[in-house]
C-alpha cells in the first residue's frame, strides 16, 4: 500500500477525534482560561495576516476575506450576547451558544475537508495551485469568518471575566 493511500486512513480518525473533542467543549460550561483566550487573540489574527498576504494577489479572494472578517466580528458580538455567564462557588464559567459554535465548526471543517479532497484528487498542492485551488474566494470568506470570530469572542470573554472579577473584589 502506498504512503499516499495511507494518509486518509491515518488522518480521518485523528480529525474525527479532534471534531468530537471540540464538540464536547461546545456543549458544556467552560471556565475562562486566560492563557488560552489570549493565545486565540494572538494566533488567529497572525494566521489571518498570513492568509491575507496571499489573498491580496487575488482581488475577489481578498474582498471575501474582508467580508468574512466583518461577518465574523458581527457574529462574535451576537455570540457574546447569547452566551450564558455564571458565577458560582466553583468560580466563573460561561456556556457559549451551541448553534454558533457547532455551525462554525461544521462550516470550517466542511470547507477544509472539501479543499483537501480537491487538492488530494489533483495530485498535490502544486497541481492545486495551477488549477486555481490555492486561494479561493469561498475558502477565504469562511476563513475570515472563523479567524475573526474567535479572537473577538475571546476578547469579550476576557472583558467579562475582568469586569466580574472587579465586582467581586469591590464586594469584599
Amino acid at each position: 500500500m502506498a504512503v499516499s493511500s495511507l494518509l486518509p486512513v491515518l488522518l480521518v480518525p485523528l480529525v474525527g477525534w479532534r471534531l468530537y473533542s471540540r464538540y464536547r467543549k461546545l456543549v458544556g460550561k467552560q471556565t475562562p482560561r486566560v492563557g488560552k483566550l489570549r493565545a486565540s487573540m494572538l494566533l488567529f489574527p497572525l494566521l489571518l495576516i498570513l492568509i491575507g498576504t496571499e489573498a491580496w494577489k487575488d482581488t475577489l479572494s481578498f474582498e471575501c476575506l474582508l467580508a468574512g472578517g466583518a461577518a465574523g466580528i458581527a457574529l462574535a458580538f451576537w455570540g457574546l450576547k447569547l452566551t450564558s455567564y455564571e458565577s458560582g462557588p466553583e468560580g466563573l464559567s460561561y456556556t457559549p451558544n451551541f448553534y454558533i459554535g457547532v455551525g462554525l465548526m461544521l462550516l470550517f471543517t466542511g470547507r477544509m475537508t472539501y479543499r483537501f479532497v480537491q487538492i488530494y484528487s489533483t495530485g498535490g498542492m502544486q497541481d492545486a495551485h495551477s488549477n486555481g485551488f490555492g486561494i479561493n474566494p469561498v475558502t477565504t470568506l469562511i476563513v475570515g469568518i472563523v479567524f475573526c470570530y474567535y479572537p473577538m469572542y475571546s476578547s469579550g470573554i476576557l472583558r467579562w471575566r475582568r469586569a466580574h472579577a472587579l465586582k467581586l473584589e469591590n464586594r469584599n
